[in-house]
């Protein structure tokens, strides 16, 4: 399926409920990890640290994405020198403006309450 494949509806399937346990589970993953995010050429490429938790934190995130934004497509690149795993989302047209409020902002607004405190 391309990328840009009009077909596909950019929404999530999730009730409030779900999308409040969701992010919550989302951030315990991801958000210790998080580095920050960078706008692609069809979507998001959203930097984590090169751990060994990150590539497996990303893909549980990415199982559970399946679930409920299944019009998205997912990439996890971790490459040489391994200091960072980048999870790049594509898809439809609004895919990136919905990850980006969904997931980028939350990320980073935890990340600077995190910083503050630290």
């Amino acid at each position: 399926m391309s990328q840009n494949d009009s077909a596909r509806k950019v929404a999530c399937t999730l009730t409030e409920e779900q999308e409040a346990d969701r992010s919550e589970e989302v951030q315990k993953l991801l958000i210790s990890h998080y580095l920050g995010y960078e706008d692609s050429e069809d979507g998001l490429d959203i930097r984590f640290e090169g751990t060994d938790e990150s590539p497996q934190a990303v893909a549980q995130f990415i199982s559970d994405e399946l679930q409920c934004c299944s019009f998205a497509e997912y990439t996890i690149t971790v490459s040489p020198p391994y200091e960072e795993t980048v999870l790049t989302v594509t898809g439809p047209e609004g895919t990136r403006q919905m990850f980006r409020e969904e997931l980028v902002e939350k990320l980073e607004e935890e990340s600077a309450s995190v910083g503050r405190s630290a």
